[in-house]
């Protein structure tokens, strides 16, 4: 399997030109590899055009949350998160 960062280069190159499907299928093996990514997360609601896309996306956290997500490693994504958005806002000094 490619390295994750450079599956969601590809995702993100396919959300650019509207091909959701396939952005979706790699996402999918992001978040397979991945569940707590909070970008291929960012990325999939990207792909959401209706609000039945994002219904069927809350289903689908709720899942992969369930099978896939210790209890404990949730927080470890939110700070994960909040690192990730400290260390661009300390890039762009």
């Amino acid at each position: 399997m490619a390295k994750i960062w450079e599956l969601l280069d590809q995702s993100y190159y396919f959300i650019g030109k509207k091909r959701y499907a396939e952005a979706q299928s790699i996402l999918d093996q992001v978040l397979h590899a991945d569940p707590q990514n909070v970008d291929a997360w960012d990325a999939y609601i990207r792909i959401c055009t209706t609000r039945r896309d994002l219904e069927g996306l809350k289903n689908y956290i709720a899942t992969i949350w369930d099978t896939q997500v210790r209890d404990q490693d949730y927080l470890q994504a939110t700070q994960r998160f909040i690192l990730q958005r400290v260390d661009e806002k300390m890039s762009s000094m």
